[in-house]
């Protein structure tokens, strides 16, 4: 599974540098709303978010092909998911339903990831 050390490690310090740039970017955010540069630090937090699916790519690419197998299951089962959602979501939001900021998209596509990853295995056992 995705639980090596150095995935650990890569992924683990990507979170943890997100989480400094986004209290960054909030912080700047709330005190220069007018700065040139608002632009660039609302964008920071995206630069550990692609060192964290760098680390996953490359986690995965370490894995047998069963657990790529289940890894790829898992994540087109999360893709459908979230997609559809999302999808049917946008339809509702259309007659009055509130709207949902695009940010929390990947996250939720995460978490069900995260939850089809057992759930795709058992398939194999």
């Amino acid at each position: 599974m995705l639980n090596s050390k150095q995935y650990l490690i890569e992924f683990g310090s990507s979170m943890a540098l997100y989480t400094l740039a986004i209290f960054f970017s909030i912080g700047f955010l709330i005190m220069y709303p007018q700065s040139p540069w608002r632009i660039w630090v609302a964008l920071l937090p995206v630069v550990p978010a692609l060192m964290a699916t760098a680390a996953i790519i490359r986690a995965v690419a370490r894995l047998d092909e069963l657990q790529q197998r289940i890894q790829l299951m898992s994540f087109a089962l999360s893709f459908a998911i979230v997609g559809l959602s999302t999808f049917t979501y946008g339809f509702l939001e259309n007659v009055g339903f509130p709207s949902i900021p695009y940010v929390w998209i990947l996250p939720f596509m995460m978490v069900v990831w995260g939850f089809a990853t057992p759930f795709v295995a058992r398939m194999y056992k």
